[in-house]
């Protein structure tokens, strides 16, 4: 089963044809091919994608990859999330709808368990809620409680497998975390987005969770022309005991990365990057590879 190479992207508003934004509809036309292109260029094992919004999507994911397993989520929401498996890996799908927060129209996290023999790898991909208001902070704080309480569950079920008292399962949760900070009331009130990610990663840390080192500090941008900055909003954490792959850090010299940061992130000029946010999205994709248990 090992090395398992990982890929999660959250490619905004993909219904297989234009994008919602009128500004990008002509250049995405045929975005859904070139995003086949793209996951067929990494060959991940597993991938995993957010925002799907057709089933269009869906049937030609299948026509593309005709050997892959395929789930999806399902429900009242809009947004979906795809998962790929390749060909003769053992997996089953769970959704998990307690993500929801009893919202039918929230999203629910999609848990794929792959297996081989006694070795379970259960990875969550997740796609939490947005906006740095009050409801939405506070929903995404819940939505952190329940990924809390699966790794616990988790833990425990590992444990009982192994028949020792205590072992800790080899958990992945991967995917668009919509870490956004809390816009409250005057500055001095709000969180900014730098300090939610600064404690998740603090409550990560304490239930045996770490948040391992990226290829670039954003994962997340509208372009040059936004309002918005780019930000670091999709996110990988592993078990502390899992390994990852290293690969020589592009701009810092002697360092290394164990999560690439793909698309506009490895593009040099303004007008490039905002040429791929416009054929691909606004956020970039996440590569890595496990190597070890």
């Amino acid at each position: 089963m090992l090395p398992l190479k990982i890929l999660a992207w959250n490619i905004e508003h993909f219904n297989g044809s234009g994008g919602k934004d009128s500004r990008t509809r002509q250049k995405r036309l045929n975005r859904l091919d070139r995003v086949i292109d793209t996951i067929s260029s990494e060959s991940p094992d597993i991938f995993g994608i957010s925002e799907v919004s057709s089933s269009f999507v869906y049937r030609r994911m299948v026509e593309a990859f005709p050997n892959h397993t395929f789930n999806i989520t399902t429900g009242a929401q809009s947004q979906e999330i795809l998962i790929g498996v390749r060909p003769g890996l053992g997996s089953f799908f769970t959704q998990k709808d307690e993500f929801k927060r009893n919202n039918i129209y929230l999203r629910p996290g999609a848990l794929l368990t792959v297996h081989e023999g006694e070795v379970h790898i259960p990875i969550l991909f997740v796609h939490l809620k947005s906006l740095p208001s009050a409801e939405g902070f506070g929903l995404r704080d819940a939505m952190f409680d329940r990924i809390f309480s699966l790794k616990r569950a988790l833990d425990a079920s590992a444990a009982e497998v192994a028949g020792v008292d205590k072992r800790a399962a080899n958990f992945i949760v991967l995917g668009d975390y919509n870490t956004m900070g809390l816009d409250y009331y005057r500055r001095g009130h709000d969180i900014p987005m730098e300090r939610e990610i600064a404690v998740l990663t603090e409550r990560m840390a304490f239930r045996a969770m770490r948040k391992p080192i990226t290829s670039h500090p954003h994962t997340f941008s509208n372009g040059s022309k936004s309002d918005l900055p780019p930000s670091e909003l999709d996110h990988v954490f592993v078990a502390d005991h899992l390994e990852l792959a290293r690969h020589p850090h592009p701009r810092v010299e002697g360092e290394s990365y164990e999560v690439e940061v793909g698309g506009w992130a490895q593009l040099e000029s303004e007008s490039e990057r905002d040429e791929w946010i416009e054929k691909f999205s606004d956020h970039a994709p996440l590569t890595f590879t496990v190597t070890g248990i």
